[in-house]
């Protein structure tokens, strides 16, 4: 009796788990913040092994760090707020986090972006900036002015190309300002001395040696 009794309940533990799983791909295949292109880009194995990859990210590839989207890490969203061993980070973020104000990543501020552009209620931030990004009409957060930003910098990204991203990708290796209120040199002179701020992901490290990310991130942990 007493064995039967562990199968039948392990039989559902099973059950629950294939169907949360179930739900947790429809949602996020829903939701405009998966992008397979990134995913399979920065996850050579799973194209190797032909593995869809939604569901690749549900089963095993949130709990690896592995990034859905250029503003979405699941391991600083773990982190910064504390959820529960078996939850899916991205999933517990369309369902309720963002909606609560929660930021994806440091430098992704969804509450200032919905109000800074007038989305309409129900529009998601984060999935409308994904959208948009490569339009160069809308910035991430309050500290990255996008004028000055494509002013100084504008020929080397090109037309339908994310600013913000070639911030993240250039701004640690060079003195990149943002805008004209923040003097990148300066700030890495002062505050970026010393060993580097720890981090849970390699995307994670290489944000943190951006002075701006930094910054944010800092102000972030204050808050």
């Amino acid at each position: 009796m007493a064995k039967r009794l562990r199968r039948w309940r392990a039989a559902a533990r099973s059950w629950s788990a294939d169907v949360r799983l179930l739900r947790e791909r429809r949602l996020i295949a829903g939701s405009g913040l998966f992008d397979e292109t990134l995913y399979l880009y920065e996850a050579p194995d799973v194209m190797r092994e032909e593995a869809e990859p939604i569901e690749h990210f549900c089963r095993f590839g949130w709990r690896e760090g592995r990034r859905p989207n250029l503003y979405f890490d699941p391991s600083w969203y773990r982190t910064r707020h504390v959820l529960g061993p078996d939850v899916n980070p991205l999933a517990h973020y369309i369902r309720t986090g963002e909606a609560d104000g929660y930021r994806p990543v440091s430098y992704f501020d969804p509450a200032w972006y919905a109000h800074a552009y007038r989305l309409p209620r129900g529009t998601s931030p984060l999935a409308h900036y994904l959208t948009h990004r490569r339009s160069q009409l809308f910035a991430p957060n309050p500290h990255f002015d996008l004028a000055f930003y494509l002013g100084r910098y504008g020929a080397e990204i090109g037309p339908n190309r994310d600013p913000f991203a070639h911030l993240l990708r250039c701004g640690g290796g060079r003195d990149l300002d943002p805008s004209p209120t923040f003097d990148t040199a300066a700030y890495r002179r002062a505050r970026m001395t010393g060993n580097p701020a720890p981090a849970e992901t390699p995307w994670g490290a290489a944000d943190l040696r951006v002075p701006l990310v930094h910054a944010i991130d800092a102000q972030y942990r204050r808050s």
